[in-house]
């Protein structure tokens, strides 16, 4: 129908408009299906010098981290999903996105607010 083509062009944009703005490295796709585990930041005390592997498809039982869900999910939708590693660089409380929308992935920048 002509409504539907006309909000998918809508939504096109906006995603577009959205994806535009972010700079390659901090990026990942948001015209997929990237699940909403929760609207808030999950507090992770980290460890220095210790790498962790942000989920960034939203589908891990082990959030905020990957536990490998992705690639199911990749090959269900042709998604291109994959975990971002973070290397601690001192031990303390690191705030990681929950919303998967962050613009500066994988930590949270407050985008959940917008949801």
């Amino acid at each position: 129908s002509t409504q539907s083509t006309w909000a998918h062009e809508a939504l096109s944009q906006d995603t577009h408009q959205r994806t535009r703005k972010m700079s390659d490295t901090q990026a990942y796709d948001l015209k997929t299906k990237a699940a909403c585990p929760q609207k808030s930041s999950y507090k992770v005390q980290v460890e220095a010098g210790k790498t962790y592997y942000w989920c960034s498809c939203g589908y891990s039982k082990n959030q905020p981290f990957c536990d490998g869900s992705h690639a199911a999910i990749n090959k269900e939708q042709g998604t291109t999903f994959a975990p971002k590693p973070y290397t601690a660089s001192e031990t303390k409380e690191a705030s990681f996105c929950g919303c998967k929308q962050s613009k500066n992935p994988p930590m949270c920048d407050g985008s959940h607010r917008n949801l």
